[in-house]
């Protein structure tokens, strides 16, 4: 089961396309009809010669042996393989996504191609993002990034209505599972009734060159569509080895998850995880009794005891710290402390959150039974910021021990008032495939602001990606895909489904910064509040691109610092705050 690629009310409705990734189910094109043979199929007419198109047996993106088109050119400086599909019918208004795998062999001889067309009573209706008519719309030309390797080509049409320049179109390397190149997005005109898929191989003259074309899809964008990670295969991959897809709407137990407390304790809706996605959260409501009041023992998982193990869950408490909240394991009196004790009620950690109303991801580890060391990994981090906030204790097995179950509850809370919230528990084998504690963090502070402006020259929208390496927009999902903003002033908070936190500007309203316009110096003055700038600011130039990152290494409400060695121009700072909210604001140098 996956929990960090996909929210897990998303892997509920995606579970049955993890098994059988080639299903047609949402995908407009039917290649059922690609049978042993050459030439067109049915809905796919091919580009170039007979004996230029042709469909086999080999090897897919995956390693499996799938039914692939091959593209052999013969030495005319024309069209060399591939297909122009069908016309299917579309709604203008909505996001389509074309995808297909592409593979090619022996030379850069000639081009790859992904497009579309949308044609209807002699009028085309595909348009640039600029709004002007593109009569052969092609998504993406040229050669992939590396011979003899697939890649995922995935390209977007959105609806009629959509006014951004931003391209979210990409190459994507199916290894790494990263975006390697960003490619053309294009929009449906208000007349479009229709649209085809379009990948080919042409004006290749070197007869010894092949590609391979796989798994061509066309999807409406609303929300049923698998994701990029799905095409991609890896969100069968995970190694977690709890499933919370049995986490359904409702009380009490489910299938793994034995409720710890009364059925009236232990709920499952829908809510906010740390980084705003909707998923299902488990929630305690204690009683008034000071005994259990919410989480779970599951089921005993079997394990090796020369292998690590690593627990988490994230976790959140609201009102008051009545009570402790808890994370633990158990494996029949195989547990043993790092100094070789048998401990029968093993639990990382006991206490209280370092804060309310904010989520926490709580990490501990039951070490292979030949570990020696006296050193605990664990710790709990805090989900806006990333950082350490505590330790928690390692245990190790026992050389008998053959299973281990994950326990997390809220203990001893007799406030009924209180809430508190568990999320995507897991339990992930020690072997390298595991997720690292940043892919579960979801933590993206250091980033690179990107920005997009209307024909006015006025800012709409900004949204961060990875400082380092390649950087481009996440893909489009039937969600708003990225925040509108009217200014150049941004704050936001951490998601919290209890009080509904709103983004704006009141959090931080007592923030001065002067002189601004300055000529050097620059000072920023926090007053009147019970909380302080904290972790670091980064500050971006009217590019977007992170030019200075200046270090806080303790709390503080003044924070100063020189614009002398900068050009003149506008510039973004971007601020962290000990309450969890974060801001950037506008800088100007004379």
């Amino acid at each position: 089961m996956n929990v960090k690629l996909l929210p897990t009310l998303c892997i509920t409705i995606f579970c049955f396309c993890i098994k059988t990734e080639y299903s047609y189910t949402q995908n407009m094109l039917d290649t059922s009809t690609w049978t042993v043979s050459s030439g067109s199929a049915t809905g796919f007419s091919r580009n170039g010669q007979v004996s230029e198109n042709n469909r086999e047996y080999g090897i897919g993106p995956f390693g499996n042996s799938e039914l692939i088109w091959k593209a052999t050119p013969d030495s005319a400086n024309n069209a060399d393989g591939g297909w122009n599909t069908d016309y299917q019918t579309i709604d203008h208004t909505e996001t389509y996504r074309f995808t297909v795998w592409l593979k090619k062999t022996n030379s850069n001889s000639g081009h790859s191609y992904l497009g579309t067309a949308s044609y209807n009573n002699g009028v085309h209706s595909i348009l640039r993002l600029n709004g002007t008519t593109n009569s052969n719309p092609y998504f993406w030309v040229g050669d992939l990034p590396q011979l003899n390797k697939w890649y995922l080509i995935v390209g977007f049409v959105h609806g009629s209505n959509y006014n951004s320049t931003i391209n979210y179109g990409g190459i994507y390397d199916p290894v790494s599972g990263n975006k390697v190149s960003n490619i053309t997005d294009f929009k449906f005109a208000p007349t479009a009734v229709n649209t085809r898929h379009r990948s080919y191989l042409y004006y290749d003259t070197n007869t010894s060159d092949r590609q391979y074309f796989f798994n061509p899809r066309i999807d409406k964008v609303d929300g049923n569509e698998p994701d990029i990670q799905n095409l991609l295969g890896l969100n069968d991959t995970d190694t977690n080895l709890l499933d919370t897809s049995t986490w359904t709407v409702g009380s009490g137990s489910v299938s793994g998850f034995g409720a710890n407390g009364a059925a009236s304790e232990n709920y499952r809706e829908l809510g906010k995880n740390h980084v705003g996605d909707d998923v299902v959260l488990w929630k305690a409501v204690p009683d008034e009794n000071s005994n259990g009041d919410g989480g779970w023992n599951t089921s005993y998982h079997n394990i090796n005891h020369t292998k690590t193990y690593r627990f988490s869950v994230w976790l959140k408490k609201t009102n008051s710290n009545s009570g402790h909240s808890y994370l633990g394991c158990n494996s029949t009196n195989n547990i043993l402390r790092l100094n070789g004790v048998v401990n029968n009620n093993p639990y990382f950690w006991v206490g209280d959150l370092p804060k309310l109303n904010r989520w926490y991801l709580v990490v501990g580890y039951v070490h292979k039974s030949s570990y020696t060391s006296t050193v605990n990994l664990g710790r709990i981090y805090d989900g806006v910021t990333g950082e350490e906030v505590a330790s928690t204790i390692d245990y190790k097995f026992k050389n008998t021990a053959v299973n281990v179950r994950h326990r997390s509850y809220l203990y001893y809370d007799t406030n009924t008032l209180d809430r508190q919230y568990f999320y995507a528990p897991r339990i992930d084998p020690i072997t390298g495939n595991e997720p690292t504690i940043i892919e579960l963090l979801q933590i993206n502070e250091n980033s690179k602001l990107i920005f997009n402006y209307d024909l006015a020259g006025n800012q709409t929208q900004r949204f961060y990606c990875e400082e380092d390496g390649f950087c481009s927009p996440t893909a489009p999902t039937s969600k708003d895909i990225i925040e509108s903003i009217k200014t150049d002033e941004i704050t936001q908070l951490a998601p919290n489904p209890e009080t509904n936190e709103s983004s704006n500007d009141t959090a931080i309203k007592d923030l001065k910064i002067y002189p601004n316009p300055t000529n050097n110096k620059v000072t920023i003055s926090l007053s009147g509040k019970d909380y302080s700038l904290t972790k670091s600011a980064s500050l971006y130039n009217v590019n977007g691109a992170l030019i200075q990152k200046i270090n806080i290494t303790s709390p503080t409400n003044q924070l100063d610092f020189d614009l002398s060695n900068k050009p003149s121009g506008v510039y973004f700072i971007h601020l962290h705050f000990t309450n969890g909210s974060i801001t950037t604001k506008r800088i100007i140098k004379n």
